[in-house]
């Protein structure tokens, strides 16, 4: 079996590769510490001489989980970057859920607000908005309940149900 057969990667290659991911971790973890003890890899699966490699992002919520920094900021970057590959979407809805228990820097806080507002004027609300409805009335919205309200004006109706339900 070629080698291509027996390797399963669903780390997308570029800027969010394992490896690129894994890099950052420790430069972020140099400026804005870590949680000691955690490593940052890409869960694995071996059977039948097959070897899945899962997300690396993965292990990435599960940092957020233990309130490592250097994974809340790569979080929030991938939530910012609406990366579309196989399963991000799951992936955003975890770091998403996540993110709502632990605290964020007000400039994260901005960055993710910006996000779900662009997302909502657009109208490119996928399965996750659910999540990120959440994390938005988590981290406030009362700066953008203006905005917010203008998108309830839409007249796409999902955008409407979305916005509304910011706004309650």
């Amino acid at each position: 079996m070629p080698e291509s057969n027996r390797r399963i990667d669903y780390n997308p290659a570029g800027r969010w590769s394992a490896d690129s991911v894994r890099t950052r971790y420790l430069n972020l973890r140099q400026q804005l510490g870590g949680v000691q003890g955690f490593e940052l890899q890409p869960r694995t699966h071996t059977q039948r001489g097959r070897t899945w490699i899962y997300s690396i992002m993965d292990s990435v919520a599960e940092g957020i989980r233990l309130g490592d920094p250097a994974c809340i900021e790569l979080a929030v970057a991938y939530i910012e970057a609406d990366v579309m590959i196989s399963g991000s979407g799951y992936t955003r809805e975890r770091l998403a859920r996540g993110l709502c228990h632990v605290p964020l820097t007000q400039m994260q806080k901005r960055r993710l607000a910006e996000t779900f507002l662009r997302q909502l004027r657009q109208g490119t609300l996928r399965k996750e908005f659910k999540e990120y409805i959440r994390l938005f009335k988590t981290i406030g919205i009362t700066e953008d309940r203006e905005q917010i309200k203008a998108c309830a004006g839409s007249h796409k109706a999902y955008i409407q149900r979305a916005a509304r339900r910011l706004l309650s």
